[in-house]
């Protein structure tokens, strides 16, 4: 449902867009910011309005609703996902492909938090989110799965990389590390003895960001196992 009080095709004013610098771009890059600040439940058409120093109609003048610019915030986070998919193709193997991609996605999420929190909140269907499944798809096409499998093994691996965003590290691991060892040298070793016994070890791997690399890296390995079994012909069998 659009949150404008009329959801017709907006009508673009050159002349007001020229008086105050604004244009798509602009407006999308600022919805970004806002976002990453402020979150998706302070998000209004009204409050980038005022982040933009313009009237709300002036926005309204770019896109029909909310929806349509969250819809081109994740887009314009794709093109860049994709751009480092162009780069990698040509001379990876299916599995470097992979692993850019995903790891391109990672990047996004770590430097646009937002972009988690959007795809939590609502289904992201928009263009730009579809090319990056359709990269992502075509890659495993490309090394041999079929259709179905294709499709379910990019989901796990993107669940993994959007779950990891979500609940892995963030931007402040130091000071989450030293929260999280804290409250762990305060368990009572009677009833959590490993946990104790490893509080360091624990609040180390609460912060540590190079997990999602050592996790992914086991994934793709699997995956690469069995493609490589796949391939091997039916052993024989002895008469």
């Amino acid at each position: 449902m659009s949150d404008r009080p009329d959801a017709g095709t907006p009508q673009r004013s050159s002349s007001a867009g020229s008086r105050t610098g604004l244009s798509r771009a602009r407006i999308l890059s600022a919805g970004m910011e806002l976002l990453d600040r402020e979150g998706l439940d302070a998000f209004s058409m009204r409050r980038l309005a005022q982040e933009l120093d313009v009237g709300t109609m002036t926005v309204y003048g770019y896109f029909r609703g909310k929806d349509e610019l969250l819809d081109g915030i994740v887009d314009e986070g794709s093109q860049v996902i994709l751009r480092l998919i162009a780069e990698a193709e040509p001379q990876g193997s299916w599995r470097e492909r992979m692993r850019q991609l995903m790891l391109g996605i990672r990047r996004s999420h770590i430097e646009h938090p937002a972009i988690v929190e959007l795809r939590y909140k609502r289904p992201l269907l928009s263009p730009g989110a579809l090319d990056v499944t359709e990269a992502g798809v075509r890659i495993l096409r490309d090394a041999g799965l079929d259709d179905r499998t294709a499709t379910t093994m990019y989901r796990m691996l993107f669940v993994y990389t959007f779950g990891y965003s979500a609940f892995g590290p963030g931007a402040g691991s130091a000071g989450e590390r030293d929260q999280a060892l804290a409250a762990l040298r305060t368990l009572p070793p009677d009833r959590y003895p490993v946990l104790a016994g490893a509080a360091e070890e624990a609040a180390d791997s609460m912060a540590d960001r190079s997990l999602y690399e050592l996790g992914l890296d086991a994934m793709l390995d699997g995956l690469e196992d069995r493609l490589d079994r796949a391939d091997d012909p039916a052993p024989k069998t002895e008469p």
